[in-house]
C-alpha cells in the first residue's frame, strides 16, 4: 500500500468516527449501550488501548527491536483482553479519555510517517512480523478498527431522543 494512501485512509476513517463522537450529547457519553454494554467513553478507551499498542509496536520496530506488544502473544484472547482493558478504563474520566484519543491519533500519524513506503511494504522488515507487512498491522489497528465501531455507534446515535 502506498504510504500516502495509508495516511489518507487513517485520517478519513478517523474523521468519520469523530463526526459521530462529537455529535453525541454530553449527557449520553458515559451511558452504557452505545456498543453492547459499552458507553461511547468505553469505546474511546478501548480504541486508546489498541492505539497505544500500535504506537509501542511501531516504536519498537523503528528501533530495530523485537516487538513485544499483544499483537505477538500466541495465546492472545482478544475478547478477554478487551474485557480486562474495559475494567481498567471504565472509571477513566471523559476528558482524560478524549485527550488520550486525540494524542494517540497524532502519535500514530507521526510514527507511520517515520517509515518509508518501502519499509511499510516489506514483509521481511522484522522477523517477528511473521511475513506480514507493517502497513497491515497499522490498517488493522487504525482504519479497520475505527470502521468496526462506526456503524454501531452511528446506529445508536440515531436512536437518541431528538435525532430522528
Amino acid at each position: 500500500m502506498k504510504k500516502d494512501e495509508l495516511l489518507t485512509r487513517i485520517q478519513s476513517t478517523r474523521k468519520q468516527l469523530l463526526d459521530i463522537l462529537t455529535a453525541v450529547p454530553l449527557e449520553y457519553r458515559e451511558i452504557p449501550g452505545a456498543t453492547g454494554e459499552w458507553s461511547v467513553k468505553d469505546v474511546i478507551v478501548h480504541l486508546n488501548y489498541w492505539g497505544s499498542m500500535l504506537v509501542t509496536m511501531l516504536y519498537q520496530v523503528r528501533q530495530g527491536a523485537a516487538p513485544t506488544t499483544v499483537h505477538f502473544d500466541p495465546a492472545l484472547d482478544v475478547e478477554a483482553l478487551n474485557r480486562r482493558w474495559y475494567e481498567m478504563g471504565k472509571d477513566r474520566p471523559w476528558e482524560a479519555a478524549w485527550a488520550d484519543f486525540e494524542a494517540l491519533h497524532r502519535q500514530v500519524l507521526r510514527r507511520v510517517a517515520e517509515f518509508s513506503e518501502a519499509e511499510l511494504n516489506d514483509p521481511h522488515l522484522h522477523p517477528k512480523l511473521g511475513g506480514r507487512c507493517l502497513w497491515e498491522f497499522i490498517a488493522t489497528d487504525t482504519y479497520h478498527h475505527d470502521e468496526e465501531h462506526i456503524a454501531p455507534l452511528q446506529a445508536w446515535l440515531e436512536t437518541l431522543p431528538g435525532r430522528n
